[in-house]
């Protein structure tokens, strides 16, 4: 009898500590959808009842994240006063700062977030910062924002890439003016083979980008470490508008 409701007591706790675990977890999925959705009020009530701050979804991302990614003001300002980690990362290294600079675009969190301390020079699992992340993403008020706020205009990724390489593969030419106005090295290349921004405009049939780093100096004859210049990389991947924009500025092959 006594191993019996010994058994029984054991099985008892062991139900309600699954019970309560169950709980915990649905508060924090709710903390997660409300910091998506700006709910700041339901946000405060779930901290308030035990929802953990720093809970993650399946990406690694936490109810910051969640809110900085989507735009999420008034929510960002609630977590960060209540002590929500500025500096969490996702699965692949990304911060805060990194998802609202980054497919976000949201330069009224990426100030926020930079007035409360965020690093601006942070770098995910890639070596890319939030700078690079904007430019890629072609996120022209962020990348001012960030450029205004200090960020290293030459920082280089894992293989060598600037932010001007990200903003000329992504294809914004006013985001590429803006990152040259500000100093960028046009002639900079990658640690990969050697590429300069024309040629990964080039390569990924950016002819707008093309012309405008033409237009600022490019050098059109310049060549990667395979010996191939931009006109033989857009040759390669077919890319006719660039060829066009190439030809007509001098390029032969």
């Amino acid at each position: 009898m006594k191993k019996t409701s010994a058994l029984i007591m054991i099985l008892a706790m062991m139900l309600a500590a699954a019970a309560v675990l169950s709980a915990n977890e649905a508060l924090d999925d709710e903390l997660l959808s409300a910091a998506k959705t700006g709910d700041s009020a339901l946000v405060e009530n779930l901290l308030d009842h035990g929802a953990d701050i720093e809970a993650r979804n399946d990406g690694g991302s936490t109810a910051l994240m969640e809110a900085s990614g989507r735009g999420q003001t008034a929510v960002v300002e609630t977590l960060l006063d209540r002590g929500a980690a500025i500096e969490a990362r996702t699965n692949e290294g990304e911060t805060a700062l990194m998802l609202a600079s980054g497919w976000a675009g949201q330069a009224a969190v990426v100030e926020i977030l930079l007035d409360r301390g965020a690093d601006i020079e942070a770098r995910d699992d890639y070596g890319e910062t939030a700078l690079m992340h904007a430019s890629g993403w072609s996120q022209a008020a962020v990348v001012e924002t960030l450029l205004d706020r200090g960020a290293a205009l030459e920082a280089r990724s894992d293989t060598g890439e600037t932010a001007l390489m990200w903003a000329s593969a992504g294809g914004e030419a006013a985001v590429v003016e803006t990152l040259l106005d500000y100093g960028a090295d046009i002639e900079a290349r990658t640690d990969v083979a050697g590429m300069t921004a024309l040629m990964k405009a080039s390569l990924n049939g950016q002819a707008a980008v093309v012309e405008t780093l033409l237009d600022r100096g490019a050098d059109i004859n310049a060549r990667s470490e395979q010996g191939n210049t931009a006109l033989d990389i857009a040759y390669d991947e077919g890319h006719r508008e660039v060829i066009s924009a190439l030809r007509t500025a001098g390029a032969v092959r």
